[in-house]
């Protein structure tokens, strides 16, 4: 074997290698700073955004259902202000109705 052909075997080497890692996923995406949420997986999963009124609406809808459901309870969703997904719902119980 001459010495170009092994540096041609060395390189091919190298290349399916690069080739085999390059497919895999990054463990992490992009993550919030405020929130501490994956921006990437929260897009890709279709999660509520403030600024999509179809989403607001929806976010909306489930909290007057849930406090239709349970009268002494205040639903309230709580955006993150830099990311601006959905963080959770905020329920206060008030006592007193109960």
């Amino acid at each position: 074997m001459s010495a170009t052909t092994k540096t041609l075997l060395a390189s091919t080497a190298k290349k399916k290698k690069r080739a085999r890692n390059s497919h895999k996923e990054k463990k992490y995406g992009k993550i919030c700073k405020a929130c501490n949420q994956d921006i990437l997986s929260n897009e890709k999963r279709d999660m509520f955004m403030s600024h999509d009124t179809y989403h607001q609406l929806q976010v909306k809808d489930y909290c007057k259902e849930h406090e239709r459901a349970y009268s002494g309870h205040k639903c309230e969703p709580k955006w993150c202000d830099k990311c601006r997904f959905l963080i959770n719902y905020e329920i206060t119980i008030d006592v007193d109705k109960k």
